[in-house]
């Protein structure tokens, strides 16, 4: 038994669920695979019904945030009943985004008390994720700062981080769900060849990067990120940027150079889950299709 789970389970239950991650990170048909950000949905909408929408919608993948709906002592049996119903709508949970859990918690905190909540919201969501059959967690443990506000110093934030992880991730390792901090504006592993020294240096397969295109956009290259990344890249979230303007856009109407982008992924080998982060707009009722039809042209570029 794991023994930071809030989600009750013995040991025979928690080892029937191994097959499920593993599965949610295959690729399907030798192609990229096609899932989308719960961000997308209604915030009203129960994920039962999420899942039938982003059906229709095209998509095949859902990545879920933790927050109101997906909570860290969300019922065993509540997790049992969504990923069945995931599986009923023919729709895999790719990720279990835990950002927002980290919020009092951060991983660079100066109280050690604090840092170890931290790791213990990681082990929780693993926890999560591995019932749900999601692949990956995607985390943001730590910040540098928020804007202009300054929160902690750069070198006690890498120091601190690196030091926690490796306490969650034989955890990770057991319930085969992958860690994958993401590059946001966090302030924090600002360039590709840092978030590569940052990776490699716990040496374990079970923690990887998830990458964002366009959070790069404003002070890189998201075709260079990719090939300084490598293998080490597990998920991929969709946005697209505009410099002039200093905005996010919609797909394949910013800056992103997306052929270099797509021949990028195909030289490194990735044909795992891309997932669209855009936010749902009630005065848009068709907002995911043409986010669908996008994501299509986008995987049309791999020659």
């Amino acid at each position: 038994m794991l023994e930071s789970a809030r989600v009750i389970m013995d040991r025979r239950s928690f080892l029937t669920f191994p097959a499920m991650a593993a599965a949610s990170m295959q690729t399907s048909g030798g192609g990229f695979r096609k899932g989308i950000c719960d961000v997308i949905v209604p915030k009203e909408m129960p994920l039962e019904q999420a899942f039938a929408l982003v059906k229709r919608g095209g998509f095949d993948g859902l990545e879920i945030t933790m927050g109101p709906k997906l909570k860290l002592d969300t019922p065993w049996a509540e997790l049992k009943t969504l990923a069945k119903a995931a599986a009923d709508a023919g729709v895999t949970i790719i990720t279990i985004s835990v950002s927002q859990p980290f919020a009092n918690c951060p991983l660079n905190h100066p109280d050690s008390a604090v840092r170890a909540q931290g790791v213990d919201v990681i082990k929780k969501s693993v926890d999560i994720a591995h019932v749900l059959g999601a692949g990956t967690i995607l985390l943001v443990p730590s910040r540098v700062g928020s804007g202009a506000k300054f929160l902690y110093g750069y070198e006690e934030t890498w120091k601190r981080t690196s030091e926690e992880l490796p306490k969650a991730i034989p955890h990770a390792a057991q319930a085969k769900v992958i860690l994958t901090p993401e590059n946001v504006w966090n302030k924090f592993l600002l360039s590709p060849l840092e978030m590569r020294r940052f990776v490699d240096q716990f040496k374990s397969p079970w923690l990887q990067a998830h990458f964002d295109i366009g959070n790069v956009v404003q002070f890189g290259y998201p075709q260079d990120w990719i090939a300084t990344l490598g293998k080490r890249i597990q998920r991929i979230h969709l946005k697209d940027f505009k410099v002039q303007t200093n905005k996010f856009v919609p797909l394949m109407e910013g800056d992103v150079a997306w052929k270099d982008v797509v021949d990028a992924l195909v030289k490194i080998g990735y044909r795992g889950w891309m997932s669209p982060e855009y936010t749902y707009n009630a005065g848009d009722p068709e907002e995911i299709n043409r986010i669908s039809k996008a994501v299509d042209r986008i995987y049309g570029l791999a020659g």
